[in-house]
């Protein structure tokens, strides 16, 4: 069970002091029961957050609780600023957007006219894809982590990704969130606007908002006034965790809950100037393939038992943010936390149905009664994470490919199931599942993975050291105890899983799967790595 919500954390990235400031447009019950939920996450000496209720442009509710900075036993208040992390992404759209109306950019326009490094890039992407993540570039999360930098500041991550040569998949073909989209866009808005990225947000959208406190940051060393320090528990220890990648555009912006509520207000008002960007915002994406997919420009949007909502989370290090509005409501909620987990989820959904409780609408399809053999099979999640299904006695099991596990999914429909992640579910499809996680999906397809079998296979072949040239990442491939081994100077070693000569991969690791290239004579000439939003990349084997 352990490995599950391990593995689960690493793939996703997620979510997410007691001053009862205002509380007259909720009855007291709700602001007791409100109260309760964040009591039941947060204390006073330990890191907490910060949460927010406006109905009908009013402020009815706003609480802190916890420390900023527990070192010095400073408490968060409404005016402390954290990290929103990916929360900066609807920031950013705004910001492109009102570029757009000053004619200095169209979302439709090539990203290659604009940012001529990337002129040999294969296929043309629009800026507006890398607003929907439908660009299929590699995430710079995942680019950083196969060479083995843990640190990068904005200029590092912009030149890293200039190298980029190799798509995922043929730009609109697919839906794939990451963060490179974004921040290659705060790169087009300093060309076009001839000032920083930092300083167009706080002109253009900070400072006519009154967002007083909030600035986008690019420097992680960068010192920020009120800020919240990030942290994670682990072992009933609170250790620092500050963010070491700077990624602006996509992140990087700290902002107050005073700040953000009056983001919200904008948000809603439909008198705001900016209601049409925020209008434009909401348009869905629709693929090459007509499929529809619920995001529009940095921004997400769905129905949630029976009410329609515009929502975001953020997070990055021991920072979580969430912002979430019920337009026919005119409600909006936020949060903010500098203590990691997942209790931002949890404060958002369960205070919206206590605030709409007469509005939802619990629909409850009865369990599945027909045959389940025809979800059996392996699923793909990503390179290096595969999925075990399978019926037995009238129930479907799941279990992590090359592991024991065996978990059984209870049944809460015709083709859904319960999954052992909390907020978590499997939908499946005709060829595919859906595994839906908080508020993401991420869809595993059906897959004929081979068994794992070396004992024909010369391994010798194989040793050697392994080059990619776009990202100066280097492996070596060598033979320990009888097995090929992955090594690398940073990341360690790993021992490949062996399908046949040409397909290896290790399983629930960041490294993920290589698929081997040979010259006429059977002679390796080097191979495609892929994993977690990171397709093809090639290592070229050196004499």
């Amino acid at each position: 069970m352990k490995t599950i919500y391990i593995k689960c954390i690493l793939i996703i990235i997620l979510l997410i002091q007691p001053i009862l400031i205002n509380a007259q447009s909720i009855r007291a019950i709700d602001s007791e029961k409100i109260t309760s939920i964040l009591e039941s996450h947060f204390d006073k000496k330990n890191p907490g957050g910060a949460f927010a209720i406006i109905q009908k442009g009013k402020v009815t509710f706003k609480k802190t609780m916890g420390l900023a900075n527990v070192e010095y036993q400073i408490p968060i208040a409404d005016t402390t600023v954290f990290n929103i992390a990916s929360n900066s992404k609807q920031m950013t759209s705004l910001l492109t957007l009102i570029l757009q109306g000053e004619g200095k950019l169209s979302i439709n326009d090539d990203i290659r006219d604009y940012l001529p490094e990337l002129k040999e890039l294969p296929y043309k992407v629009t800026i507006k894809q890398l607003m929907n993540h439908t660009h299929g570039l590699p995430n710079v999360d995942e680019l950083a982590q196969i060479k083995g930098i843990k640190k990068m500041t904005y200029e590092e991550v912009i030149t890293m990704l200039f190298n980029i040569r190799q798509f995922n998949f043929k730009p609109g073909n697919d839906y794939q969130y990451n963060n490179t989209g974004f921040v290659l866009l705060s790169k087009i808005i300093t060309n076009v606007g001839e000032k920083t990225f930092q300083e167009q947000l706080k002109e253009k959208v900070f400072d006519p908002f009154g967002m007083d406190y909030s600035q986008a940051v690019d420097n992680y060393n960068q010192v920020i006034p009120h800020k919240a320090y990030s942290y994670t528990s682990i072992e009933n220890n609170i250790i620092n965790n500050s963010v070491k990648i700077s990624t602006i555009g996509s992140s990087g912006v700290y902002a107050s809950l005073n700040d953000l509520i009056v983001w919200a207000k904008n948000f809603t008002r439909k008198n705001s100037k900016y209601q049409k960007h925020f209008k434009r915002m909401q348009k869905e994406t629709i693929l090459n393939n007509n499929r529809v997919i619920e995001y529009g420009l940095g921004i997400q949007f769905e129905n949630y038992k029976g009410i329609d909502i515009v929502f975001h989370g953020g997070g990055t290090e021991g920072y979580r943010s969430y912002i979430l509005h019920a337009p026919k409501h005119d409600l909006s909620l936020i949060f903010l936390s500098n203590a990691g987990g997942l209790s931002g989820y949890e404060i958002i959904y369960d205070s919206l149905e206590i605030l709409l409780k007469d509005n939802l609408i619990n629909k409850k399809e009865p369990s599945y009664k027909g045959d389940l053999s025809s979800y059996e099979g392996i699923y793909e999640l990503n390179a290096s994470t595969y999925y075990n299904i399978w019926e037995e006695d009238n129930s479907l099991y799941f279990g992590t490919h090359g592991t024991s596990e065996k978990i059984m999914l209870p049944k809460t429909g015709k083709n859904v199931f319960d999954f052992v992640l909390p907020y978590s579910k499997l939908i499946f499809n005709e060829d595919s599942l859906d595994l839906r996680f908080l508020d993401f999906s991420f869809r595993a397809k059906k897959v004929d993975l081979p068994t794992i079998d070396n004992s024909n296979i010369d391994l010798t072949k194989y040793i050697g050291i392994y080059k990619n040239k776009d990202h100066n990442a280097i492996y070596e491939l060598t033979i320990i105890d009888n097995k090929l081994i992955v090594k690398h100077t940073i990341n360690g070693t790993f021992s490949l899983n062996i399908y046949s000569e040409s397909m290896m991969n290790v399983i629930n690791s960041y490294f993920g799967k290589i698929d081997f290239i040979f010259n006429s004579e059977g002679e390796v000439l080097g191979f495609n790595l892929s994993r977690q939003n990171l397709v093809g990349q090639f290592f070229e084997k050196k004499d």
